[in-house]
């Protein structure tokens, strides 16, 4: 995952995957994007009980059903124009 994520040169990441694999593999995937470059990491889903642990390891934003999509699209736009 990290050396395709550095291969692609892009600066987002979002980690997309199912609630038992977030449980066991998000938080270490978070921290190896943030320190592979991504400057904003989302996840695709409601963090539940594992948000803190999740933002701690660099986890941004929480992408699921009901989020205002439409602001979190212009933040990205936002953070791919600033950089």
């Amino acid at each position: 995952m990290i050396a395709a994520f550095k291969a692609s040169g892009a600066k987002l990441a979002c980690l997309c995957s199912s609630d038992k694999v977030y449980a066991a593999e998000a938080i270490d995937a978070a921290k190896a994007l943030g320190a592979a470059g991504a400057t904003h990491i989302y996840l695709a889903g409601r963090p539940g009980e594992l948000e803190a642990a999740l933002e701690g390891a660099g986890v941004h934003d929480f992408i699921y059903v009901g989020c205002d999509v439409v602001a979190t699209l212009q933040a990205a736009h936002g953070i791919l124009c600033l950089n």
